[in-house]
């Protein structure tokens, strides 16, 4: 895990193919996420679905899914209180990176438990 990741637990959890999957990793977001994101039409007329979609890009870890099952489309399901908690998690990775280089290029450790 890079230290400027930000791992968390989803409260509940999603379930795909009979595994539910809690644990998660964030990353900070990219430009090319907001570039990749407006290549789906859904996300060019529509702002939730943009921020969702940006947000299934800096997922790097969801339990034991495969990178690309980490999608707009899984995301959509989560419950509320979840994606409250992949909120909070992008809050800390973005103090986190705001304070980056005032620490002297060293990120403070991650903060773990729920989310």
């Amino acid at each position: 895990m890079s230290t400027l990741n930000q791992p968390g637990i989803l409260p509940v959890g999603i379930e795909v193919d009979g595994v539910l999957h809690r644990e998660f990793e964030l990353r900070p977001q990219k430009v090319r996420d907001s570039i990749e994101a407006l290549k789906d039409e859904r996300a060019q007329t529509d702002e939730s679905w943009l921020g969702l979609d940006i947000q299934s890009r800096q997922i790097v870890k969801l339990g034991t899914l495969k990178p690309e099952q980490i999608t707009p489309d899984l995301l959509i399901d989560l419950y509320d209180v979840d994606m409250q908690a992949l909120m909070e998690g992008a809050a800390k990775l973005r103090e986190r990176l705001r304070t980056f280089r005032a620490d002297g290029g060293q990120a403070a450790p991650p903060a773990t438990g729920t989310a």
